[in-house]
């Protein structure tokens, strides 16, 4: 046993043939060549994902605005006797605050559609009356309903509020 401690090296003293190490000393202000090629990856990917935003499909597309008509500007959907005409569109269940839903719901053996037509009154999607007989603004739209029972319905919608 005597032996193999013998031949442990001292911590105090150099051995007579020590020869320099092979891993040399870190150079200060120079990149580890892991560390170069994770930043060389990093600058690629932000660069392609920078390309990817100029193409035309990645961007976002407008919205239709929906804007309104002052009382008797929309042609042919003012009537001074009835607001918000015509009157035989749906009045019920087809707002979202004073403008028409943009929704859709399904059950069992059913679906539905609420949708705004946002340039059905010669470019805009609201009217208001603000004359003696009411004061209303009428969003239009559409709406659509399924069952299985081959009941479709398919009418012209407005949301009626009072403004």
């Amino acid at each position: 046993m005597t032996d193999i401690l013998s031949r442990i090296p001292s911590a105090d003293t150099m051995p007579e043939n020590a020869e320099p190490s092979r891993v040399a000393p870190r150079e200060p202000g120079r990149l580890s060549r892991r560390r170069l090629l994770g930043t060389v990856a990093g600058v690629t990917v932000a660069a392609g994902l920078g390309a990817l935003d100029l193409l035309p499909w990645s961007k976002p597309k407008a919205a239709a605005a929906l804007t309104q008509w002052g009382m008797g500007d929309c042609r042919g959907f003012f009537d001074s006797s009835t607001v918000c005409v015509p009157g035989n569109s749906l009045f019920s269940g087809n707002c979202s605050g004073s403008w028409h839903k943009d929704q859709g719901g399904s059950g069992t053996c059913y679906n539905f559609r609420y949708r705004p037509k946002p340039t059905a009154c010669d470019g805009r999607n609201a009217w208001r009356w603000t004359g003696r007989t009411a004061r209303r603004k009428c969003s239009d739209g559409h709406y659509e309903y399924h069952d299985c029972g081959g009941g479709n319905i398919s009418r012209w919608s407005i949301c009626r509020t009072a403004i």
